[in-house]
């Protein structure tokens, strides 16, 4: 072969018109991707500063009861709080002061991205004969 055929070059061609082509749509489907994922994340994101509202109320409240058997358990004598129900409460009042909810910590997720070579341009710029 001395230089590239007009079949060649037809084929080669068309391959850079359809590699172009093929390029396009999955940049506009990476592009779709994101979009979408983005979207769908701002219902997360709710949710999600819903239910961290609602962890923290729930912390609060938790440490609130804590506090009411503190002052309960810290009213009685030394006798009932070294006795058996005094280390009921004791139990009781630590399993409220050591609750600890953990909000949701979720991320943005990154967009998808790809940054491709231009197969198209490489193989136009393929030379069509040794020179």
């Amino acid at each position: 072969m001395k230089t590239l055929s007009l079949i060649d070059l037809a084929r080669r061609n068309t391959l850079c018109v359809r590699v172009q082509a093929a390029r396009e749509d999955l940049d506009a489907a990476i592009e779709a991707y994101n979009d979408t994922v983005q979207t769908a994340f701002a219902s997360v994101h709710i949710a999600a500063d819903v239910y961290n509202g609602l962890i923290a109320e729930a912390q609060e409240w938790a440490e609130d009861i804590a506090g009411q058997i503190e002052n309960y358990f810290e009213d009685r004598s030394e006798r009932w709080r070294e006795g058996k129900r005094g280390q009921a409460y004791d139990a009781w009042m630590i399993a409220y002061q050591e609750i600890s909810l953990e909000p949701a910590d979720i991320e943005t997720p990154d967009p998808l991205e790809w940054d491709g070579e231009d197969a198209a341009s490489i193989l136009e710029g393929l030379p069509e004969d040794p020179q």
